[in-house]
């Protein structure tokens, strides 16, 4: 009788492989072209594809508020802007198509998205040269930027297609490989904060779409118990593949920090613990009001990574306590509108991106400033629309045109097209 019964329901793995390889792979294989031809088809109707209109004047000033913030800080850091002035422009114009795309059509192309996004960082990693012991740029640009955004958009699709089953622990370990596989593939750039991003990404993308709650319980207790483990014993990482030693030493130079400053050796001060000490004096001596825009010392020699990972200190040591808080202030109110538009969203896929794309840029901003604050270890992570470089400029400013077009979609943007017509 138990013979009988097995033969029924057969091997579990072979089961659930089976019911991965027919409900997921090959749909989404499918998908893969299907979703562009369909959007090549309806460009010969534009409007299907494109839509007229500012969605929302708000979102819009304070992105642009940002921007040229960004702008006069990089300035002041580097003394040289017209690279990034040049990134800015192009970043706008990309702003500017991306809200006037339908955020059907982001839906209809999310799969093929991904799979280009993950082209272009494998290639990357078996062409680009090694730079300080990473392999993250191709041709001046970075695809893990662009893979940030093409997760979100394709998670996102996925939850939606998906969303009737979203309580299965089945969906949920398919969810979890995806995103596990993504953060491999950056941790293999030597990105680990690249990593962990993209890891947050999709731990609270599955979140919003209302996953498996015991899926959850246990990742989330792995995650702090391996977080504790390196915490309490930095040497620990070691045992994770593709993990260096500089990055274990960042660690420990950290807790010194927190704990014991007078432990940190002179040798330690001039090498792995200068950035993160020259950013906490350089915070610190900006007081409250601080010593005035352009005037900052750290940044003069100290600071070598000053317009890129630790522009905050320049920040804090110019504009003081004040001048730090309105820009955490102002960032706060960029997630909190596009919050708003995702509440107000009419589809569950527009809901998932605008809130996707708005705690991912609460992600970059909080751990950027713990970082410079050294309430976290020395990390990667740019300050969006401060820091250098063309790659975060573009793909953030690209990334809240797509929370733009969200906004056209929503009752409150139908509400207004009414009230206007009146």
């Amino acid at each position: 009788m138990a013979q009988e019964q097995t033969a029924k329901t057969g091997n579990p793995f072979s089961q659930f492989f089976k019911d991965c390889v027919h409900r997921f792979v090959i749909p989404e294989a499918k998908q893969i072209y299907q979703g562009p031809l369909t959007v090549v088809k309806q460009l010969k109707n534009p409007a299907d594809v494109f839509s007229r209109g500012i969605s929302d004047v708000t979102y819009i000033i304070t992105v642009l508020a940002l921007v040229l913030f960004g702008l006069l800080i990089h300035y002041s850091a580097s003394y040289s802007n017209m690279e990034q002035l040049v990134y800015a422009i192009a970043g706008l114009v990309v702003m500017a198509i991306a809200s006037h795309v339908k955020i059907e059509t982001y839906k209809n192309v999310s799969a093929a998205f991904m799979m280009l996004a993950t082209a272009f960082m494998f290639i990357v990693l078996l062409t680009s040269e090694d730079y300080n012991g990473t392999h993250r740029w191709l041709w001046h640009f970075q695809p893990s930027e662009l893979g940030k955004v093409a997760l979100i958009l394709y998670l996102a699709y996925l939850i939606d297609k998906y969303k009737e089953k979203h309580l299965k622990l089945s969906t949920f370990v398919i969810f979890l490989i995806i995103t596990a596989f993504y953060g491999v593939l950056v941790l293999a750039e030597s990105h680990l904060s690249g990593a962990i991003l993209f890891l947050c990404i999709g731990y609270s993308m599955m979140w919003f779409g209302d996953m498996s709650k015991k899926g959850f319980a246990v990742i989330t207790a792995i995650v702090v118990i391996g977080i504790l483990a390196v915490i309490w014993k930095p040497d620990s990482l070691s045992l994770v593949p593709g993990i260096h030693e500089y990055q274990i030493d960042r660690i420990r130079i950290w807790k010194k920090i927190l704990l014991d400053e007078n432990s940190i050796t002179a040798k330690e001060k001039i090498n792995n613990a200068r950035q993160v000490l020259q950013s906490l004096y350089g915070i610190g001596s900006g007081g409250f009001f601080g010593v005035g825009f352009g005037n900052s010392g750290q940044k003069v020699s100290n600071l070598s990574e000053k317009s890129n990972d630790f522009i905050f200190a320049v920040i804090g040591e110019e504009l003081g306590f004040f001048g730090s808080i309105g820009v955490i202030a102002l960032f706060g109110f960029l997630v909190f509108q596009g919050i708003r538009i995702a509440i107000h969203s009419k589809t569950y896929y527009g809901s998932l991106v605008a809130l996707g794309i708005s705690v991912q840029i609460a992600l970059q901003v909080l751990i950027n400033i713990a970082v410079a604050t050294s309430l976290l270890p020395n990390t990667g992570i740019s300050l969006p629309f401060f820091s250098s470089g063309g790659s975060s400029m573009l793909i953030s400013l690209a990334s809240v045109g797509i929370v733009l077009s969200v906004a056209k979609d929503t009752d409150r943007s139908k509400g207004v097209k009414q009230n206007a017509k009146r």
